[in-house]
């Protein structure tokens, strides 16, 4: 008998705007959560940990201790455990896969002889499983009452921190949102895509030459000693976004990367 995919839940959809809004699917900081799953495997004994998000396609790990590195980071959703676990918002603890009519016939039993899996939903301040803190071993095991609240409020606590990440994101476009329209205003049929430009030349990121030209045909600035700088309509334009440090910072670490900076104005504004 072949492995069944778990019912899609009826709050999919939403589930997974609130993975989006995340951000953690634009990225990869697998240092930010190898901690979880070090104190998971340290609480249950397990040989295996791992933490990830589900949206409606896949998997995304994002961090693991005990997998092989060839083990990719991404799986399709329906070939998980964790699809069943994303369903509520409790734990689900299976202390022998080979017995459940759910996991019997996954190939991780079948083929490679898993038997307990436990999974403990990371989810939001208003009901939406994001995706789960997870251990498993090849032997049938049971958890005590203790570790098993240990490991709830370890999931807590990366909820909390996915949240806390949330926040900053919204914080980030926000402000960047503000800025663009600031930008918008000063120049008339300007794209989104060249006020990104302008912007990451006044907190001193690289820009290419085709965006130096962008930048000296709108007056911002100029060539000096063949080094480009800005003009003094630049430097008015700086002093008028107003960009103070935190700002700066933030924008600083997305403006590397267009499309997630796109991504997640989109994300913000839908």
């Amino acid at each position: 008998m072949n492995f069944k995919p778990a019912n899609i839940p009826s709050n999919d959809a939403l589930r997974v705007k609130a993975v989006q809004r995340t951000g953690v699917l634009d990225e990869s900081k697998e240092e930010l959560y190898d901690i979880y799953c070090f104190l998971a495997k340290e609480i249950t004994g397990c040989p295996v940990s791992w933490t990830g998000v589900i949206d409606n396609e896949k998997q995304f790990v994002l961090a693991r201790d005990g997998f092989p590195d060839e083990v990719p980071m991404e799986m399709p959703r329906d070939q998980t455990l964790c699809q069943f676990a994303i369903e509520k918002t409790e734990p689900l603890i299976i202390n022998d896969m080979t017995i459940d009519y759910r996991f019997k016939n996954h190939p991780a039993v079948v083929d490679f002889g898993v038997k307990f899996y436990a999974a403990f939903p990371v989810t939001t301040s208003d009901g939406y499983t994001l995706g789960t803190l997870c251990v498993s071993d090849n032997r049938v095991r049971r958890l005590t009452k203790n570790k098993i609240k240990l490991l709830k409020g370890l999931a807590s606590k990366l909820s909390y921190q996915l949240e806390v990440q949330v926040n900053q994101r919204k914080g980030t476009a926000e402000s960047v949102i503000n800025i663009l329209n600031k930008l918008i205003g000063n120049f008339k049929n300007l794209q989104i895509i060249e006020a990104i430009s302008i912007l990451k030349f006044i907190i001193n990121e690289q820009i290419s030459r085709e965006d130096e030209e962008l930048l000296m045909q709108f007056g911002i600035a100029h060539k000096k000693n063949d080094i480009l700088e800005l003009s003094s309509q630049g430097k008015n334009l700086k002093s008028e976004l107003n960009l103070n440090i935190g700002t700066l910072k933030r924008i600083k670490n997305l403006s590397s990367d267009n499309q997630q900076l796109m991504n997640m104005l989109d994300q913000i504004k839908g």
